[in-house]
């Protein structure tokens, strides 16, 4: 019995193990420290093996090592269609499809390297396509491969650390496009005017920052009228409703232009709903027909609404980046600018809004030479200083000299000489 790790010259590293006579070899080319590793762990397993007097089976790879795409196909349906979001499961689904069946489906599952993977984003970077995307097609490769590290069918992920790979960092910033305050302003005019229908959702979208599918997913028992705020619950994407993205319940304060304008709708869905004898509708924006909205109606809806105003073209998604940066130039802290919109952590909203934040940095500092001023006497105002305030100096030398000269009358004493 042993476990032996050995180099062979051009060929690279391998483990051999020798079991109740039977010897297997693994092979791991270059990569010595996962041969090691795999080492200690066989050694370990043989030891316990041999001690508890159990059976130790080893596979052979050349029958029963699955392809890249069977592994991936098994991995898409007992782990990512059970446990992913509809529009995840549909992202992961179209990479397996489209990306990397077509380029490793054919491969040995044992024999997909790190190389393999680099000349996949050089091809897909020379397409044009984005670093994000990119990196979107490489996710379910590489959890595939963490699955089959815990199988024990691998001993490392050809697509794990792949940062180094790409060029640049990727900067969330990227494609944003928030509408001015002007432009806010003329779009929700128009909107009023020309698409009432939609009008609560767009100011609910700019005055809140939901998401599209947070604001489809929007009921009337998320809101609280009284306390000014509402909490978002769910999302509906591709017509399901699903959890929020972060997977936790939020609360987001309301405007009071926008309490006032949900509180007009409901009014009015109240009395339409008397009328007709039913129920008020759980959703609180519709679109025609009394049907909750659709994400790629909606989508056809903003673009008529930005063409009516005679705006740019920008993404409904720019909304909510436009009411982050509306806060985040009125002064709002960071921390709050997080947890209205949501994200996971505080460097989230700084990576993407950290520039807006900068901007009055300035206004700090500023302040620190107005307490400079307060505390050394100047400008108007002054303020209370903390030290006493000292007798004027003339004043008392003239005192003084006065009492000297008493005493010289009176007394007969000989005035000091000065400089004494």
């Amino acid at each position: 019995m042993g476990v032996k790790l050995r180099e062979r010259p051009g060929k690279g590293w391998y483990v051999f193990i020798s079991w109740q006579g039977k010897r297997k070899a693994k092979a791991f080319g270059s990569n010595e420290k996962s041969a090691q590793l795999f080492a200690q762990k066989m050694a370990y397993r043989l030891k316990e093996a041999e001690q508890e007097g159990t059976p130790v089976m080893f596979a052979d790879s050349q029958k029963i090592m699955p392809t890249v795409k069977e592994y991936l196909s098994k991995w898409q349906e007992t782990y990512a269609k059970p446990n992913c979001k509809p529009s995840t499961y549909r992202g992961y689904a179209r990479a397996i499809e489209q990306v990397l069946i077509p380029h490793f489906g054919h491969l040995p599952l044992n024999e997909l390297v790190r190389e393999h993977v680099r000349t996949l984003i050089a091809d897909l970077t020379q397409q044009g396509k984005a670093r994000g995307t990119i990196e979107n097609c490489l996710v379910p490769l590489k959890a595939v491969y963490y699955q089959a590290m815990e199988d024990g069918m691998v001993s490392t992920n050809p697509a794990a650390r792949l940062g180094r790979i790409f060029k640049r960092k990727k900067d969330r910033r990227a494609g944003i496009a928030p509408l001015e305050r002007e432009e806010v302003q003329h779009l929700l005019n128009t909107v009023n005017e020309k698409f009432p229908q939609v009008y609560p959702l767009i100011l609910c979208a700019v005055r809140t920052g939901l998401r599209q599918g947070e604001l489809i997913g929007l009921q009337w028992g998320d809101i609280d009228f009284h306390g000014g705020f509402l909490e978002v619950r769910r999302g509906v994407v591709l017509r399901q409703e699903t959890t929020p993205k972060s997977h936790k319940i939020r609360r987001v304060d309301m405007s009071q232009q926008l309490q006032a304008t949900l509180k007009k709708v409901k009014e009015l869905r109240q009395l339409e709903a008397m009328a007709e004898g039913r129920e008020l509708a759980l959703w609180v924006f519709l679109a025609k027909g009394g049907n909750r909205w659709d994400d790629r109606h909606l989508r056809r809806v903003w673009v008529k609404c930005l063409d009516g105003s005679g705006l740019r073209q920008v993404r409904f998604h720019d909304l909510r980046h436009t009411y982050a940066s509306e806060l985040a130039e009125q002064g709002a802290p960071p921390k709050y600018v997080q947890s209205q919109l949501g994200h996971s952590s505080i460097q989230v909203t700084m990576d993407i809004y950290s520039h807006l934040f900068e901007k009055r940095n300035r206004e700090w500092v500023n302040k620190l030479d107005e307490t400079t001023e307060e505390r050394e006497g100047y400008g108007s105002g002054g303020g209370e200083s903390a030290t006493p305030a000292q007798p004027d100096l003339v004043k008392v030398e003239h005192q003084t000299h006065k009492l000297l000269k008493y005493m010289v009358a009176v007394e007969g004493l000989e005035p000091p000489a000065r400089g004494l």
